[in-house]
C-alpha cells in the first residue's frame, strides 16, 4: 500500500467504517432497477460502475439520483440483504439519500474540503470514514 493522506469534509450520516473504495464521478441512484437489492451490482446502461457491486465498499460518487423510491431500496439493500456500502462519499449529497443513511447508520460524508473525492481517492484504495468527525483517511493503493 501507498501512502496515507486526509480529507475532511460534512458529516451526514455518524458513524465509522473503512473498506476498499469503488470510485466514480458520476451521480447514482439507489432505486433496485438501477442496484440490484440482492447483491449491490449496479445496473444502469453505459454507467462506469456497471456490473460492479457496491456491497460492502466505500462507495465514492458524485451526487445522488434520489426519490423515496430509491430510500426504500436503500432500507430493503440495509435491512433485508446487507448489501450497502459500507460508507458513503460524495461531492454532495441530497436531502432524501441523507435521510436514509442517517436511517439505516451507513456513515457518510459529503463536501470534502480538500476536492473532488474522485481526484483524491481511486479504485482499491483503503478508506476509512469517521463521520463523527468528519474525517477521511485514504491509503493509496500504490
Amino acid at each position: 500500500m501507498g501512502g496515507t493522506i486526509t480529507l475532511h469534509g460534512r458529516p451526514i450520516s455518524k458513524g465509522v467504517a473503512e473498506g476498499e473504495a469503488i470510485v466514480t464521478d458520476k451521480a447514482l441512484s439507489f432505486i433496485a432497477a438501477a442496484i440490484t437489492n440482492d447483491e449491490g451490482i449496479v445496473r444502469m446502461d453505459g454507467h462506469p460502475l456497471q456490473g460492479r457491486s457496491v456491497m460492502d465498499k466505500v462507495l465514492v460518487y458524485d451526487t445522488d439520483i434520489y426519490s423515496t423510491g430509491a430510500g426504500l431500496s436503500f432500507y430493503t439493500k440495509w435491512k433485508i440483504n446487507q448489501s450497502t456500502p459500507r460508507a458513503i462519499i460524495c461531492r454532495e449529497m441530497h436531502n432524501i439519500g441523507g435521510g436514509f443513511t442517517i436511517y439505516t447508520g451507513v456513515p457518510s460524508i459529503d463536501r470534502i474540503q480538500e476536492g473532488l473525492p474522485w481526484d483524491l481517492i481511486g479504485d482499491g484504495d483503503w478508506v476509512k470514514v469517521d463521520s463523527e468527525q468528519g474525517i477521511i483517511e485514504v491509503t493509496k493503493k500504490s
